[in-house]
């Protein structure tokens, strides 16, 4: 081999080890700044855990919120003793992923709520861990730094985090599956030849499969994320474009890997119910929460009481019924549930959640500087252009379908917070959009 030729195999080489080297610097540079965030991340939730649990002690209940939370608990309690999963009754009630969590913190711990809310603080931390994962992966280190200590020490998360809701581990199983959606789009293209569905490699198949897994498993968290593969696999022919066959495969192994997590759960609720149901039966009654002639656009379920379907009909029955009322009052006054849907995503993207309201005025103004701060940064993020499209999929996609879930069942700030850490990156690549702006004004004065 001629010396020019070695030159042109060697100075590649040494390119790629040059640059493997300096994202090795760069990356022991900010590990200890990336730790310290996370351990103050910790602390701050594990303080709030305890004035939390001290403050419910001291009012003489188990819980902030005690309705779900009393639900979730027994639930719980049940599948560490292995009794049955029912609850008032009803098997299909709740998905299993945070009664699941609470059952290994009975487990380990005894039936012990402080515990739980110490082993919510960790995952609340992972979230924050997650966020800058995220942050990285779309623009840089320095963008993960900011988008993961505002979600860090916000008030809302650092106190929403211990409660004994799904909130926290469903923010988790949704973070992870941004992460892997996005690692699919990034490499989607570089991985199938652009003729021939046969060469496409088995990694984007593994990495579908896997994405549409982990969408499963936050699925069984939260049963509203569902559409979110629907979306998916509708943006594949718009962030995928190389071939039909690359865009049929991506899809189908999404398809798959849902449906592969939520069959477990189906074939068990098909046992117990004689029909296949892949979420829960409790999207009825809350859509009718929603759309009926007392809405209002909060939630208010004493009809559920009053009506006492359960007392005449199945589980499956009352879900049936009660979605098909909400359907019947939508067709009749469509008037009336435009003016719901306002007032729904009024108190969905409210700076001001329903409790502050009463706290006091200064819990008010942290809230509204806390959401008026990551707003008007995740404008300045989109006016930047410093994205790609499955970056805006990504990062935005999660509040918008939130926002259009909750304005046809109800709304509320509860309901915005987990959707909050992937925009929290927008709002950081929008915050160092306007600091390099200002530099350079500077600069140029």
């Amino acid at each position: 081999m001629s010396a020019s030729n070695d030159q042109s195999v060697t100075e590649p080489t040494v390119a790629v080890d040059a640059a493997v080297a300096d994202d090795l610097r760069i990356s022991a540079q900010w590990k200890p700044i990336v730790v310290t965030l996370m351990a103050v991340a910790l602390l701050l939730r594990v303080i709030m855990a305890f004035v939390v649990e001290q403050h419910v002690q001291s009012a003489g209940r188990p819980f902030l919120i005690e309705g779900d939370a009393n639900g979730y608990w027994e639930l719980a309690e049940k599948i560490t003793a292995g009794q049955d999963y029912v609850i008032y009754g009803r098997h299909v009630l709740r998905v299993p992923g945070f009664p699941l969590l609470l059952a290994a913190s009975i487990q380990f711990f005894g039936n012990n709520v402080l515990a739980a809310r110490l082993l919510l603080a960790v995952v609340g931390t992972g979230c924050c861990w997650l966020t800058y994962c995220l942050g990285r992966q779309v623009h840089s280190r320095r963008v993960g730094f900011w988008a993961a200590l505002y979600v860090a020490i916000c008030p809302l998360h650092v106190g929403n985090s211990v409660l004994i809701l799904s909130e926290t581990l469903f923010t988790f199983w949704m973070l992870l599956s941004l992460l892997s959606l996005l690692w699919l789009l990034r490499t989607g293209d570089e991985a199938c030849d652009v003729a021939h569905v046969s060469t496409c490699s088995w990694r984007v198949v593994c990495r579908s499969l896997l994405t549409g897994a982990l969408i499963g498993v936050t699925v069984l968290s939260r049963p509203g994320f569902l559409p979110w593969l629907i979306i998916c696999c509708a943006a594949m022919p718009f962030l995928l474009k190389r071939s039909f066959a690359l865009r049929a495969t991506v899809c189908a192994g999404l398809v798959a890997g849902c449906f592969l997590v939520l069959l477990p759960w189906a074939a068990r609720n098909a046992t117990v119910t004689g029909h296949w149901v892949f979420t829960s039966l409790w999207s009825g009654p809350s859509l009718y929460d929603g759309l009926n002639p007392q809405a209002t656009g909060a939630s208010n379920m004493q009809f559920f009481e009053d009506d006492n379907v359960l007392a005449r009909m199945s589980e499956f029955e009352m879900n049936q019924y009660y979605t098909q009322r909400s359907i019947a009052f939508a067709r009749a006054n469509p008037g009336r549930v435009i003016s719901l849907a306002v007032s729904k995503s009024a108190a969905f993207l409210s700076p001001v959640p329903n409790f502050a309201r009463t706290a006091g005025w200064g819990v008010c103004v942290v809230c509204v500087v806390c959401w008026g701060l990551l707003s008007f940064c995740t404008i300045a993020g989109l006016a930047s252009r410093q994205w790609e499209y499955s970056d805006v999929l990504v990062l935005l996609g999660p509040l918008l379908l939130f926002l259009l879930v909750h304005m046809v069942f109800v709304g509320s700030v509860r309901y915005r917070l987990p959707v909050e850490f992937p925009l929290s990156v927008l709002a950081a690549v929008g915050w160092r959009h306007l600091v390099l702006s200002k530099r350079d004004y500077s600069v140029s004065r």
